[in-house]
């Protein structure tokens, strides 16, 4: 008769070999960091699934829960290794104190053995899960994953301790699935990055208390057919959907390109939550309506920065559209230009501003002035 406990037994011993398995051809192809952390649990997965063989092969022998304890050491050194080294030596001082404790009560046979069980288990997991459950706290959702299957571990664990079912099977069904949600959050990016950056300092996650990173943003057009009508209906419709969403909008029109009823009826959308800025060289009747300044790198520059100053002062998002920015490049130069940009990346960055800037590859017959700038863009987007 088929056993089906026994087989996923040995399912689960086989995965959690895999999972060993998989981190260590992770740390090999260095796709993540070389760091303690993702040796000891690699190791550690390993010696998990050797223990879960010999438990599977009916062998009574001391050595499996050598082998259990060795591995779950790995586990608590490797998350450990993550935190400063005080609390490392504390961490690790605290644990062996209590599993000496418990090997003294185990001898004089105080507790029945299946109590001391689920006690030596929940002070193992419990080990590892704070300073899981601290990075979660420090560095945000990265360490979600690794949290959630790490309690599903051991919940799975004192389950069939405590419950002592003949269906053993649904706990290593539980127990794969825990390791599958393990696996991920190990190999999870962030986390990746957390735990390389932890050997060194303390560095939070990027979602952990960091508003959104400002971007430069290509509005790439191949046709000059109707291109004004194009970039007046894209305009509008983001304009109206940024006063919508409380974002301010901020348009630098050169050289007069753009029709003024246009901009009349853009800004009309909402003249509290939209200002334009003409940079042109003859522009006068128009300053009453917009803010017309002369038509040079230093005062584009200049007034970019003093556009979205108030933003910076009041954590307030704000979009600036350049039109045209090709126009930009052919009348200053790309060596400029881009070095202009360059310049105010950080801020624009810093700030959250996002940078949209019309873009015509068509206009600009070098194709290295082209991949110059798609190169310095964060996004793309077609008209």
């Amino acid at each position: 008769m088929i056993d089906i406990n026994l087989i996923f037994l040995i399912l689960n011993g086989i995965f959690t070999t895999v999972c060993g398995l998989i981190i260590s051809y992770y740390v090999i192809k260095k796709r993540v960091s070389e760091s303690v952390f993702h040796y000891t649990w690699a190791t550690g997965f390993l010696l998990y699934g050797v223990e879960i063989f010999l438990r599977a092969s009916n062998l009574h022998l001391n050595i499996i829960y050598l082998i259990f304890f060795s591995a779950f050491m790995l586990f608590v050194y490797g998350v450990w290794k993550l935190c400063k080294i005080k609390q490392l030596i504390i961490a690790f001082s605290v644990a062996l104190l209590s599993l000496s404790i418990i090997g003294v009560i185990s001898f004089s046979e105080l507790i029945p053995w299946y109590l001391l069980q689920f006690v030596s288990y929940t002070v193992l997991f419990l080990f590892v899960a704070i300073p899981i459950f601290l990075h979660r706290i420090l560095f945000g959702k990265s360490a979600d994953r690794l949290l959630i299957g790490w309690i599903l571990l051991y919940t799975t664990n004192t389950a069939h301790l405590v419950l002592n079912t003949g269906s053993s099977w649904i706990i290593d069904a539980f127990a794969v699935v825990a390791k599958i949600i393990i696996l991920f959050g190990v190999l999870d990016y962030d986390f990746v990055v957390i735990a390389d950056k932890a050997l060194v300092k303390r560095f939070p996650a990027p979602e952990a208390g960091y508003e959104p990173e400002g971007r430069l943003i290509l509005l790439v057009s191949s046709e000059s057919a109707n291109a004004t009508v194009k970039e007046t209906n894209w305009l509008k419709k983001k304009t109206a959907e940024n006063v919508n969403e409380k974002v301010e909008t901020t348009v630098f029109v050169f050289q007069d390109v753009f029709p003024y009823k246009e901009l009349r009826a853009i800004k009309w959308i909402n003249p509290e939550k939209v200002s334009v800025y003409l940079f042109s060289s003859s522009a006068q009747k128009t300053k009453a309506e917009f803010i017309v300044l002369p038509m040079g790198l230093t005062q584009i520059g200049a007034a970019l920065s003093q556009a979205t100053l108030r933003h910076q002062r009041t954590e307030k998002y704000c979009d600036v559209i350049f039109l045209h920015f090709s126009l930009l490049i052919q009348v200053f130069g790309s060596d400029a230009v881009y070095n202009m940009l360059l310049n105010k990346m950080g801020y624009i960055r810093e700030n959250g501003i996002k940078l949209y800037a019309v873009f015509y590859p068509t206009m600009h017959s070098d194709p290295a002035t082209v991949a110059l700038f798609t190169r310095l863009a964060d996004e793309i987007i077609k008209l």
